[in-house]
């Protein structure tokens, strides 16, 4: 289980660039709880939505331990 602070994080908090924190709130999502929760086909759909951007997204995941849960949470 992941400490529920640690998903109530904002991006800035975590080191993100500004390119991407600005992505991510055209997104809808604004700290890794967001992320965690996220509905990945509606994402992809949306108009901001950049492969670039989710491989950087799935990097920001992996470097805070919650990639396999993400994972896990969208099957």
């Amino acid at each position: 289980m992941v400490e529920v602070s640690k998903l109530n994080c904002s991006f800035s908090t975590l080191g993100v660039g500004n390119q991407f924190i600005q992505q991510a709130e055209r997104l809808g999502l604004f700290n890794l709880g967001d992320m965690m929760k996220v509905n990945l086909a509606k994402l992809k759909k949306h108009n901001e939505f950049s492969f670039t951007w989710y491989a950087d997204m799935l990097d920001l995941l992996k470097e805070q331990g919650l990639l396999r849960q993400f994972q896990e949470n969208q099957l």
